[in-house]
């Protein structure tokens, strides 16, 4: 009896309940994976690194052999040798070799490029002879003085395309790299400052300035002369730029080439050969032997 009302109300149930049916291929597509939005080899994220100093301008000076222009030069080579692993990272330079190049110059060349991030690495000095660890400093916010003749409209337009609309960024990376270099020293975390950095203030996305240590302590100046690329700093820095490019924190794995295949040697008594097996059988000056010296088919007969 209940097998019967069970029936009879699902034969009652109105159209609108029934369930569609499903278009071919709807499951498949349900269950396809979603293209990744982050970058790629083909659409890269484009990183500017810009090696403090250079030519004329040393920079700070170590109690030994160490220029700061030739240090921050070789740490953002090591670096971008550590980013080679990540094709969907471009890495571009505001310099690769001991040239001046000006701050107006250093912003322009990451904003040619399309860069997305901006970073100035470097290293302080102090007269302070306890002065250890990085530091991370961001461009403060600033109004750009009005050229002579400028209309304030044209003044928003420069307010708007400068490094203020891009504090808020430019502060969420330096306070994930802040985390990041505390786990890698002694667990304090290094100080973040905003200042008017004049190679930071033209550029049209986040930007950070990196000291990696203070040059002028003789500690200091140990540590960073021996830095490679295996140092937890720069690894921290590594790290900190795929997490904000959005990509995964592994590398992705090489490809493996696929083995070639195996070229199979024919059997038989001269294998390996280029002539084929012979055939005691085969009468002299049948088709296909080669024609003794002398013979009458060699050369089309004697003359």
């Amino acid at each position: 009896m209940r097998a019967l009302i069970a029936g009879w109300l699902l034969a009652a149930l109105p159209a609108a309940y029934a369930q569609p049916a499903r278009a071919p291929g709807a499951d498949a597509a349900r269950a396809a994976p979603k293209t990744p939005s982050g970058p790629t080899a083909a659409a890269p994220f484009i990183l500017a690194l810009d090696p403090g100093h250079g030519g004329r301008d040393t920079g700070s000076r170590g109690p030994g052999p160490i220029l700061e222009k030739d240090f921050t030069l070789r740490v953002s080579k090591l670096i971008a040798g550590r980013l080679k692993l990540r094709p969907a990272i471009k890495v571009v330079f505001t310099r690769e070799a001991d040239a001046e190049v000006s701050a107006v110059r250093r912003a322009a060349i990451a904003n040619h490029n399309g860069a997305s991030l901006l970073l100035s690495i470097q290293a302080d000095a102090s007269w302070r002879p306890t002065a250890r660890g990085p530091s991370i400093l961001v461009a403060a916010p600033q109004r750009p003085p009005r050229v002579e003749g400028e209309g304030s409209d044209a003044l928003s337009l420069r307010w708007q395309r400068g490094q203020n609309i891009h504090l808020a960024r430019s502060r969420r990376f330096a306070r994930g790299l802040q985390m990041r270099f505390a786990r890698a020293g002694d667990g304090r975390k290094p100080p973040i400052r905003s200042l008017l950095l004049r190679s930071l203030e033209g550029a049209r996305m986040p930007a950070a300035y990196i000291s990696l240590g203070v040059i002028s302590t003789p500690e200091e100046a140990a540590r960073l002369r021996e830095m490679n690329e295996e140092d937890p700093y720069l690894a921290a820095i590594v790290a900190e730029i795929v997490r904000y490019a959005g990509l995964p924190e592994k590398p992705p794995a090489p490809a493996v080439p696929a083995p070639a295949a195996a070229v199979q040697t024919p059997a038989g008594p001269e294998a390996g050969s280029t002539q084929g097996p012979q055939n005691p059988q085969k009468p002299p000056g049948a088709p296909g032997e080669a024609p003794k010296p002398g013979s009458s088919t060699a050369g089309g007969g004697a003359g």
